[in-house]
C-alpha cells in the first residue's frame, strides 16, 4: 500500500464516521435498572446427556474427515477430577497442531467451549476465564477443548517465533488450528454423545481475544457466542511497532533505558491528583481516561532541583510523553492507534535497571525477525536495526490479510445468529484499549449502530489492566451474560465487576486512591492458570462496580456505599465521538480485508480472498 493509499483510506474512514455517528449521537439510549450477572434461570434448560460409548473407544474414533486433514497420536484417556469424570482426547492435527478435548463423562449440558491463548501460545491448555461465577463451568458441564495454535514452545521469548521459518504454521497460528480443532472437537462429541453440541462458546484475552475475533471474521458458523477480551487484533503493528516503540522510545542514544518501573509511581499518582474520575467517588480510577489529557508540568522537577524523589527529570517526562504518544516517524505522524492510556502508568512493563530489558522487548525482537514479515530476518532481533518509517510500516502489515482480525464485516456471523461481547480494560498497558475502540467503531461504521447492537456489546473495564490484574475491579464473569444472551435472548447490561482479595484480607492490586506501586518485573501477560475441564470460582470480593455498554461509564448515585455496584448509574462518557484515527494503523480496519492462505513450494501464497 502507498501512503497516498494510505492517506485516502484514513480520509475515508473518518469522512464515514462523521456521517454515522452524526445520525446516531442525536438518540437516547435507555439502562434497566443494574442486575448482577445472568443466573441459571436465564440459560436454556438443557438436560444431561450421558456417553453412548466407553472412553477407550472414542480414542478410536476417525475425525480425519471431519477436518480433512491427517490426525496421529490420538489416544483416549479417563480422567477423574473435583468436577466429575471426563474422557481426555488427546492428538495431532497435521502438521503440529496438539489438541485436548475433555468431555464430561456424568454430567454433559450439551454445550461446548473453547478457549484461546495467549502470547504467540505454543501450549495446549485447557480452561476457561472470566467465567468463576458461571455454574455450568463451575460444574464441569462442557465440553472444552484447546490446541497450542501449531507449534510448541512458551508464550513469550526470542526462540518462540522461530515457527514462521514454516509458512504453514504461522498460517495455522493465524486461523486454522482453533478452526480444526473446534471440527475434531465437535466430530468427538457428537461419536461420544450421539448428537452434537446445542450452543459452542469461545472465550480468550490478548491473543486469544485476536483467536476469537479471527473466529467471528473467518468462520461465522462455528461459534453461537463469542467472548473477545483485549484482543491483539492489529498484530503486525501491535507486535512490532507498539511493542518495538515501548523500548526505543525509552532509551538514550547508548541504549540505557530511562524512565524505570521504581519511577512511575510518580507519573501515576500526579495523574490521579489531575484528573477526574468522573465516577464522583476519589478511588483513584478514571472512568475514562480518553478525558485525561496528561501535562509535563504535573511531574518534571523544576530546573536545577537535585532531589527527583517525588518528581522526574526532564528526560523521564519525555520518555513518558513518547510512551503515551506511541509510534511515530520523525515528523511526529503516528503509525499506530494509541499508547497506554493515562491511568495506566503502574502497569507499564519498563526495564527495573538502565540496562535491564522488559517484555516488549522479546515480544517485539521474536515477531520482528521470525513471524511478521514474510521473509525471516534473524539479525532484526536487534531493536537498534527497527526503522520507524513508511517502509517498515509496510514491511510489517505486509501480511496483514493473514494475522490481522480487523475485519469489520461481521453479517456473516451475525446471520449464523452469534453473539459477541467485546472488552478491554483501560489501564491495559501491553495493548492500548484505544485499538478495540477503532474495531467497534469500525463495525457500526460497516453494519450500522442498530444491527451492531443486536448482537455485540462493548465494554472498558477503569482501571483494569492486560486481561486482567490492576487497580480496578478485574473479576468479571462474562460468560454467563454471553450464555444468557445466546441462549434465551437476554441481551446484556450492566456488568457485575469486582475487586478481591489475596486470601488474607488485603486487596489484590494497589491500593485505592494511587500511590501504588508497580508490579515486580512489568509483567505483561497474568500467570496462566491450571490445567483443567472447568473454571475456577470466583475469589472473595470487597468492592464491586458496575460497567456499562460503551460509550456508558458508571458514575456513583450520590447515596449508599461506594464500593456496592448498586449505588451507581449509568452516563453517557463526556467524550466527543466517533474517536479520530489518523494513523497508519486506522487503515488496516475495515471490511473484507483477509485472505486465504496456503503453501506452495515452501512459500506462503494467496490462495482467495477471504
Amino acid at each position: 500500500m502507498t501512503k497516498q493509499d494510505a492517506s485516502l483510506n484514513m480520509k475515508r474512514v473518518i469522512l464515514g464516521l462523521i456521517a454515522f455517528w452524526g445520525a446516531v449521537v442525536g438518540g437516547t439510549c435507555l439502562f434497566p435498572v443494574w442486575s448482577s450477572a445472568a443466573q441459571g434461570t436465564d440459560l436454556a434448560a438443557l438436560p444431561v446427556v450421558k456417553p453412548v460409548m466407553s472412553c477407550e473407544a472414542l480414542g478410536n474414533v476417525d475425525v480425519a474427515h471431519a477436518i480433512r486433514a491427517e490426525v496421529h497420536d490420538q489416544k483416549a484417556t479417563f480422567s477423574q477430577t473435583p468436577k466429575g469424570k471426563f474422557c481426555k482426547v488427546t492428538g495431532q492435527i497435521a502438521p503440529a497442531i496438539s489438541f485436548e478435548v475433555d468431555l464430561p463423562m456424568e454430567r454433559w449440558t450439551q454445550r461446548f467451549l473453547l478457549g484461546g491463548c495467549g502470547g504467540l501460545c505454543g501450549m495446549t491448555h485447557v480452561g476457561v476465564s472470566n467465567a468463576g461465577a458461571c455454574s455450568p463451568a463451575l460444574n464441569g458441564e462442557f465440553v472444552m477443548a484447546a490446541d497450542n495454535m501449531g507449534h510448541t514452545g512458551s508464550m513469550m521469548g526470542l526462540a518462540q517465533g522461530e515457527f514462521g521459518k514454516s509458512p504453514q504454521q504461522r498460517i495455522d497460528f493465524a486461523y486454522r488450528a482453533n478452526h480444526v480443532t473446534t471440527l475434531a472437537a465437535k466430530a468427538l462429541t457428537a461419536a461420544f454423545y450421539g448428537q452434537a453440541p446445542k450452543y459452542s462458546y469461545f472465550v480468550g484475552c490478548s491473543d486469544g481475544g485476536r483467536e476469537a475475533l479471527m473466529e467471528a471474521q473467518r468462520y461465522p458458523e462455528d461459534f453461537d457466542g463469542i467472548s473477545a477480551g483485549a484482543p491483539a487484533a492489529l498484530f503486525t503493528v501491535q507486535n512490532s511497532f507498539y511493542h518495538a516503540w515501548n523500548v526505543r522510545g525509552n532509551q538514550r542514544a547508548d541504549g540505557t533505558n530511562i524512565l524505570l518501573q521504581s519511577r512511575v509511581g510518580v507519573l501515576h499518582d500526579a495523574v490521579i491528583r489531575h484528573c477526574d474520575t468522573l465516577s464522583g467517588v476519589k478511588d483513584g480510577l478514571l472512568e475514562d481516561p480518553r478525558t485525561c489529557h496528561f501535562d509535563p508540568a504535573w511531574v518534571q522537577c523544576p530546573a536545577g532541583q537535585r532531589d527527583t524523589l517525588h518528581c522526574l527529570t526532564a528526560e523521564e517526562t519525555q520518555a513518558a510523553l513518547r510512551l503515551y504518544k506511541g509510534a511515530t516517524d520523525a515528523a511526529g505522524r503516528p503509525y499506530i492507534i494509541g499508547g497506554p492510556l493515562p491511568g495506566s502508568e503502574l502497569q507499564w512493563a519498563l526495564p527495573s535497571t538502565a540496562r535491564g530489558e522488559s517484555m516488549s522487548k522479546g515480544i517485539a525482537a521474536s515477531a520482528i525477525a521470525y513471524v511478521i514479515p514474510l521473509q525471516v530476518d534473524e539479525k532484526a532481533a536487534d531493536l537498534t536495526r527497527f526503522h520507524f518509517d513508511d517502509a517498515s510500516f509496510a514491511r510489517m502489515t505486509e501480511l496483514a490479510p493473514l494475522y490481522n482480525a480487523e475485519n469489520t464485516n461481521l453479517r456473516p456471523f451475525h446471520k449464523h445468529g452469534g453473539h459477541l461481547i467485546l472488552w478491554h480494560g483501560l489501564a491495559d498497558q501491553s495493548i492500548s484499549p484505544l485499538n478495540t475502540i477503532a474495531y467497534y467503531q469500525g463495525v457500526q461504521q460497516e453494519m450500522g449502530a442498530k444491527q451492531t447492537d443486536s448482537f455485540l456489546k462493548f465494554y472498558l473495564l477503569p482501571g483494569v489492566g492486560h486481561c486482567g490484574n490492576g487497580e480496578g475491579f478485574p473479576q468479571v464473569d462474562f460468560l454467563s451474560p454471553l450464555m444468557a444472551w445466546t441462549e434465551s435472548g437476554i441481551a446484556p447490561n450492566a456488568i457485575l465487576a469486582e475487586k478481591t482479595t489475596l486470601g488474607d484480607g488485603r486487596p489484590m492490586g494497589p491500593p485505592l486512591g494511587g500511590h501504588g506501586k508497580p508490579p515486580a518485573g512489568g509483567q505483561i501477560h497474568m500467570a496462566s492458570m491450571p490445567s483443567q475441564p472447568y473454571a475456577r470460582p470466583n475469589a472473595v470480593a470487597i468492592a464491586s462496580r458496575p460497567v456499562y455498554p460503551y460509550p456508558y461509564i458508571a458514575q456513583y448515585g450520590g447515596a449508599g456505599d461506594v464500593n456496592n455496584a448498586e449505588n451507581y448509574r449509568p452516563v453517557m462518557s463526556p467524550v466527543s465521538l466517533p474517536m479520530m484515527f489518523a494513523s497508519h494503523a486506522a487503515s488496516l480496519i475495515g471490511p473484507d480485508n483477509q485472505k486465504q492462505y496456503g503453501v506452495k513450494g515452501g512459500k506462503l501464497v494467496i490462495e482467495n480472498a477471504q
